[in-house]
C-alpha cells in the first residue's frame, strides 16, 4: 500500500477492534506512560473514527487549552502490513475543567469538534501530500535544526493556514465568540462579535507562540527568526487573503485585543487555568 492511501489505512487502523493493539504499540515505544495508555478510547461521529485521551492535567496539553491534536509517529505493520514506513496517528486529547470559575467559558463540546475539523483536514492533507509525515519529524518546530529553521518556519505557517484557519472560522460559526490572553500569571476572556477580527485574533495568537516556541530553542536568533516568520506570513497570507502585509494586520488585531482583555475581560489567576 502506498503512503497516498493514508485515508483508506487510517480508517482500517482506528478502529475498536484494533484498540488494544495501538495500546500496545505506544507502550512498546514509549508514548506516554502506561496508566495514560490504557486511558485510551475509541470514539466515532458522523463516520469519522478517533482515539481520545480524557486527562484532569496539564501534563500532556499545553497552557491554557483544554484540546489538541497530538500527532504521534507509529510502526504500524503489525497491524497493516502493507502500509510502508512511519505512519501519523492523531489522538485527541480532551482536559477536564476543574475550575468552576472557568466553567462558563469552557465548552468541551465546541473544542472537541474544533478538533474533529483538524483531525478531517490533517487525513485530507496527508493523503493529498504523503510527504508531510517524513516533513512533520523533520521540520515540526519542537526538534528542526536551526540549519532547516526556514523550512521549519514554512511548515508549521502552512499547518497554521490548511488545519487551524478552517476550524477558527467553524469555531465562530458555531457561536463561539470569547477570546483569551495569558499574562502576567492572569487569564484574561473577553468576547466579539467580528468574524474577521476573532479568526484573525486567534491567527496571531498561534503565531506568537510559534514564534516564543522557536526563540526559546534559538534565543540567540531572535531577530532572524522574527523576520522569517514575517516573511513566510505575509507571503502565505496574501494568497489567503490579499493583504499586502499580512503580519501587520494580525499584530494589529492581536494588540486591540490585548488591551480590550486586559481592560474589559474577565480576569483569572493563571492557576485556575491548571487545577
Amino acid at each position: 500500500m502506498k503512503k497516498s492511501d493514508y485515508r483508506n489505512t487510517y480508517h482500517r487502523l482506528v478502529t475498536e477492534a484494533n484498540l488494544e493493539k495501538i495500546k500496545q504499540i505506544l507502550n512498546k515505544q514509549g508514548y506516554y506512560d502506561t496508566n495514560t495508555v490504557e486511558q485510551i478510547k475509541y470514539e466515532e461521529k458522523d463516520n469519522l473514527s478517533y482515539y481520545i485521551l480524557n486527562v484532569d492535567s496539564t501534563k500532556y496539553i499545553g497552557q491554557g487549552a483544554y484540546a489538541m491534536l497530538d500527532g504521534i509517529f507509529v510502526e504500524i505493520n503489525s497491524i497493516i502490513r502493507q502500509w510502508e514506513g512511519i505512519f501519523y496517528l492523531p489522538i485527541m486529547i480532551i482536559r477536564k475543567v476543574t475550575s468552576e470559575n472557568l466553567k462558563p467559558y469552557i465548552n468541551p463540546d465546541m473544542h472537541k469538534i474544533h478538533e474533529l475539523i483538524h483531525l478531517q483536514y490533517i487525513i485530507d492533507h496527508i493523503n493529498k501530500n504523503p510527504d508531510y509525515i517524513e516533513e512533520a519529524r523533520i521540520y515540526n518546530a519542537g526538534s528542526c535544526s536551526y540549519a532547516d529553521i526556514k523550512k521549519s518556519i514554512k511548515f508549521e505557517l502552512t499547518k497554521l493556514f490548511f488545519n487551524e484557519l478552517p476550524a477558527f472560522v467553524a469555531d465562530f460559526e458555531n457561536g463561539e465568540r470569547d477570546y483569551y490572553l495569558y499574562s502576567d500569571g492572569m487569564a484574561s476572556v473577553a468576547a466579539s462579535d467580528n468574524k474577521d477580527e476573532y479568526v484573525q485574533y486567534n491567527l496571531a495568537q498561534y503565531i506568537a507562540k510559534l514564534r516564543a516556541a522557536y526563540i526559546s530553542r534559538f534565543p540567540d536568533k531572535t531577530k532572524e527568526i522574527s523576520d522569517y516568520i514575517a516573511d513566510e506570513v505575509n507571503k502565505q497570507g496574501k494568497e489567503i487573503f490579499g493583504y499586502i502585509n499580512t503580519m501587520e494586520k494580525l499584530a494589529i488585531v492581536l494588540f486591540k485585543f490585548m488591551f480590550l482583555a486586559e481592560r474589559y475581560g474577565k480576569h483569572f489567576k493563571l492557576e485556575e487555568c491548571h487545577i
